[in-house]
Parts: structure tokens; sequence; C-alpha cells
């Protein structure tokens, strides 16, 4: 909670009041409690707090669906995951339609190149791949597009990108 002060720029005071006044933030921050005393790693912990936050900071309805999904998946992933998703980070994905794809352009990353990248991955490749497209934060960068090869290039979707964010920010220094 205090992480989330911290980001808001509020007092907790003024945090409980928010979260009284709307119950199904109440719901979403004792979700983000739960899930956060049950995660040892610092950034993972961070991570749901500034999700906590900015959920508070705007709890429009569609919005705190999609924190509440960033929630889901900052709870079930791991390290492995994480490096997988900084790794498959510098895939170049597919541009949003209605833009087509350029020729020439290799979009995302295979499996393979992944656990070249970083080959500690490639014992359990297939399973953090799985368990990120299932979560929806990593997705096929041919966009249901299927070409002569077995092979299927990956990239990080929106949502990995913004868990990615989420993730990666430090708080400043307390100098």
């Amino acid at each position: 909670m205090r992480e989330v002060t911290r980001v808001l720029g509020i007092e907790a005071s003024e945090l409980q009041e928010r979260l009284l006044a709307d119950e199904r933030l109440l719901e979403f921050a004792g979700r983000v409690v739960g899930a956060a005393q049950d995660i040892s790693l610092i950034q993972k912990r961070r991570g749901l707090a500034r999700a906590l936050a900015a959920a508070i900071a705007d709890p429009a309805p569609a919005r705190l669906d999609v924190w509440e999904l960033l929630q889901t998946a900052i709870k079930e992933i791991d390290p492995p995951h994480i490096r997988f998703m900084h790794v498959i980070s510098s895939a170049t994905p597919l541009p949003q339609p209605p833009e087509r794809p350029l020729e020439g352009v290799k979009y995302g990353m295979l499996l393979q190149d992944v656990c070249k990248i970083d080959p500690g991955l490639e014992l359990g490749g297939h399973a953090i791949l799985q368990k990120l497209l299932s979560l929806g934060l990593v997705e096929s960068a041919l966009h249901g597009v299927i070409y002569g090869g077995t092979y299927r290039p990956y990239a990080l979707s929106g949502l990995g990108r913004r868990l990615l964010t989420l993730l990666e920010e430090e708080p400043p220094s307390s100098s």
C-alpha cells in the first residue's frame, strides 16, 4: 500500500476513502493484496502495486477489466516467464490493422531464437511460451496467417508490453 500511495502521491487516508467509495475497486485491491502476500519477487509486488494505483487513478470499468487481467498475469508468472518476455520484447510486432505488414521485415521471434538468446530457457521453453500465450501476454506475430513452415513467430501482445512496463519501472531513490 505504501507503493500505491507513493505512485499516486496521496495519503493512506485518501487511499482508504477511494477504495471504500468503489466496491469493485475495493474487491480488486483485496485480490492484489492477497496475491502480493504470496509473492516473494519484489518486481512482481511492485508491478501489482502499480496496477492497483493505475486502477485507482482511473477506475473506469473497462480499464479495471484490463488491470484485473494484468493482476492475474503477474500472479501467475515466474522469473523464467519474465526473462522470456524480456528476450521476445526485442521482436518486431505486426502493425495493428488496418496497417499492412511490410515486405522483407521479420515480424516476431521463433521459440528457438528466444532459446538461442537465453539458453537457460530451452528446457522449459514450450511450457513458458504456452503459459504466456494462455495469459494473453504473447501472441502469434502472424495474426492467424499461417505460411508454409511449421514454426510460428511470436511477439509480445499489447497486454504483455504493458505488463513488462509495470515490472520494469523502478521507484525513484529516496535520497
